[in-house]
């Protein structure tokens, strides 16, 4: 699920963002309210989620005079897609867009045709648990009898961590 990286105390920390979206804009002046020169950040901006078949974008809406940039630009006429690790910066505060998800189990969705598990090669049952790479996609078996997607240390297909509680691979922090 996307999330924003916001700075609190100094240390950065994930928001994830639901379907709704999110006012930009009133996070930016919370977090400017916070800081020591205590500056506001009066403009309108909105993160949205956008979805368009099976494929999920954000885009940000805010008015070309409100001094919001991603990536260091002002996004034209506005409106400006975003895309993994894109900085949005109003005033002196930023933010990171992220669209990393972590690895979690959950149960099995099921699909239009029959899913292999991509360790053990097994049928994926619907409702089983299963995790899904976060780094290619491939569904693993995930239960006590089968602990597929942990049996290694990484996936099969792409090297991504198998640790379910390992984490974020890339943070604001390495910028």
């Amino acid at each position: 699920m996307a999330h924003l990286w916001v700075r609190h105390e100094g240390v950065w920390g994930a928001q994830r963002l639901g379907s709704a979206g999110i006012d930009v804009a009133g996070l930016l002046a919370s977090r400017a309210a916070a800081a020591a020169d205590g500056a506001a950040y009066p403009h309108s901006a909105r993160l949205i989620r956008v979805d368009a078949a099976e494929a999920k974008s954000w885009a940000i809406i805010a008015s070309p005079t409100s001094g919001l940039r991603v990536n260091g630009r002002t996004p034209p006429a506005g409106l400006c897609v975003l895309d993994d690790r894109d900085e949005i910066r109003g005033g002196a505060e930023k933010l990171f867009f992220s669209t990393e998800t972590l690895a979690a189990v959950e149960p099995f969705p099921g699909s239009d045709r029959p899913v292999f598990c991509g360790r053990c090669r097994q049928s994926i049952e619907v409702g089983s648990p299963a995790v899904c790479c976060p780094g290619c996609g491939i569904s693993y078996n995930e239960s006590a009898e089968l602990p597929c997607w942990t049996y290694s240390e990484k996936c099969t297909f792409c090297g991504q961590a198998t640790a379910l509680d390992a984490g974020f691979s890339w943070t604001p922090e390495e910028l």
